[in-house]
């Protein structure tokens, strides 16, 4: 007898967005509720708003063959939970920075000031380091 496999349905908007919500699955699986899942939240929140052409503050650009996101001014994403007020991003943006880091340095560069409220993330770079 030939077992049907279950058939996996993409339900988020990129490749980019379903990866990082596996690896999100598989970390809450191993450990429950981290630091590290949380900042994946983050992440796959940029990735959707990246993903929609209607949002102009958050971008794909291309850096000498890297894939990077650009976000403009870090957004309040309450529809996304509580968690995800502007504080809640800022400080997850924050997180990543500190916790992944390439050889070279940073893979996510934030820039939080009282006049400035932007960020970096260096994706190629980013999802190497997330995946060690």
């Amino acid at each position: 007898m030939i077992k049907k496999c279950k058939t996996r349905t993409l339900n988020e908007s990129s490749w980019l967005a379903q990866s990082i919500s596996d690896m999100m699955s598989a970390e809450f699986d191993a450990r429950g509720v981290t630091p590290k899942r949380f900042v994946l939240e983050v992440l796959k929140i940029i990735v959707n708003e990246a993903d929609n052409n209607d949002n102009q503050a958050i971008y794909y650009q291309n850096t000498e063959g890297k894939l990077e996101i650009v976000v403009c001014d870090i957004p309040s994403m309450t529809q996304y939970g509580s968690d995800f007020d502007r504080e809640g991003m800022r400080s997850g943006l924050r997180g990543l920075a500190e916790k992944y880091k390439n050889d070279d340095g940073y893979t996510v560069f934030v820039n939080t000031t009282h006049d400035l409220n932007s960020a970096t993330i260096n994706v190629s770079d980013l999802m190497y380091e997330l995946r060690k």
